[in-house]
């Protein structure tokens, strides 16, 4: 089930890669993204995630704390991901923090024209093809959310099919367009 915005993030305590505890009650106080993503050799997964660690910069700027989790097991995550990210990788071979925050699946998904496009340009690019080294299967779509200093679901993005995830470019539109709303929002002092 999708999760809305002003709901209660679901919390949860994993491992991450580099032997780090992710706790997301412990990260209160921040603004948290947290992106999922399909399998470790997922060819437009890996395309998507090079890109966004390669704007990073931009989010860092902002202050997010983020966390990415892909559905593989941590040891095909490390063997994929070489180099850690500059943000918290968590592998969630069971899928309950995916199902906890109602991230989708379905066949429909693969068939879309950005799919193909990003497919291609992940070959491209000499990421291998993946689809044979799935784990826990190719049915999922990407999922990403904003969740707020309270705990609480700012921004939920399910991804429409495989391709379909935010870029660093989005969320900080993202993130400016809440902020500005936030400003908006309160009150002003009054004049004496």
């Amino acid at each position: 089930m999708r999760l809305t915005i002003g709901s209660i993030a679901p919390n949860f305590t994993v491992q991450a890669a580099g032997g780090y505890t992710v706790d997301l009650a412990a990260l209160r106080g921040r603004t948290v993204l947290l992106k999922f993503y399909r399998f470790a050799t997922c060819p437009v997964c890996n395309l998507h995630m090079h890109r966004f660690i390669n704007d990073y910069g931009k989010l860092q700027a902002l202050g997010l704390t983020t966390v990415v989790l892909y559905h593989s097991p941590a040891d095909k995550l490390a063997n994929e991901n070489i180099d850690l990210p500059p943000f918290d990788l968590v592998a969630d071979p069971e899928k309950r923090i995916f199902r906890a925050f109602g991230v989708e699946t379905g066949l429909a998904g693969m068939f879309s024209f950005a799919v193909m496009r990003d497919y291609y340009r992940a070959l491209r690019a000499g990421f291998e093809p993946g689809m044979f080294t799935s784990d826990g299967g190719i049915t999922g779509n990407p999922a990403d959310f904003l969740i707020d200093a309270d705990g609480r679901i700012a921004y939920a993005h399910y991804g429409r099919h495989y391709a379909d995830s935010l870029d660093a470019d989005q969320v900080v539109e993202i993130r400016r367009g809440q902020s500005a709303n936030l400003i908006a929002a309160t009150p002003r002092p009054q004049q004496a």
